[in-house]
């Protein structure tokens, strides 16, 4: 596999072997790479694509340059595998359980109260993907890619939970376009919040004015 030049933020080429050249100290000489990989996607998560150096990752990690460069290839490679491990993991958490349920309004208000757990649990702030969608400077076509599919994802499943409301006699077929342009605006405001550092309270507070909306949309209509 040809390999490429290390930048200033680069690691490599992708290869599969992930043993190291030399052990680092205190380490085996083989290192899970599932582990290795979620600690790569907190870093991202926290910091942001374009403030993660190399370097940062090294340190983060516990690995060499070389052991990155052998395991995963460029930061632009890791940071897809780290994007991949996040989706699977907020697939799990918040939009498969949106998209698979029966339900219409409940459905949308359990989503609510899973979608603002997951933006401040254990001290994160916000969603990795709609931060890296504001990060300054992080107009790559990764992140470009990846939050507009995510955005126009959670989005239908939004407009779905909608008209499975209309059919269940919950709300009128009228204004789900805005009402799903609505949500998503609250979605993001919530999501700078988080990333802001807005006290949990707060954040409550915000979650709570949403499903109240919500919930009004049952009564009004």
């Amino acid at each position: 596999m040809r390999r490429h030049g290390l930048g200033s933020d680069g690691i490599g080429a992708t290869r599969m072997s992930i043993q190291h050249s030399a052990p680092i100290r205190g380490r085996p000489r083989a290192f899970d790479a599932d582990v290795v990989l979620q600690a790569a996607l907190e870093l991202f998560w926290k910091r942001g694509y374009q403030a993660t150096t190399t370097r940062d990752l090294e340190a983060a990690l516990g690995l060499s340059q070389s052991s990155l460069y052998n395991a995963f290839g460029s930061k632009q490679d890791l940071l897809t595998a780290a994007l991949d491990r996040y989706e699977t993991l907020i697939d799990g958490e918040l939009l498969a359980p949106l998209e698979a349920s029966d339900a219409g309004l409940d459905a949308l208000d359990a989503f609510l109260v899973a979608l603002g757990d997951w933006v401040t649990h254990d001290g994160r702030k916000g969603c990795m993907l709609i931060n890296m969608m504001a990060e300054d400077g992080g107009d790559t076509v990764v992140l470009r890619e990846r939050t507009t599919r995510y955005r126009e994802r959670v989005r239908s499943a939004l407009v779905r939970a909608m008209e499975r409301a209309v059919a269940h006699g919950e709300i009128t077929a009228d204004a789900l376009d805005l009402r799903a342009d609505l949500l998503m605006g609250m979605i993001l405001g919530m999501n700078i919040a988080a990333r802001g550092g807005v006290a949990r309270d707060e954040i409550d507070r915000l979650l709570a004015s949403v499903r109240y909306q919500v919930d009004g949309w049952r009564s009004s209509d």
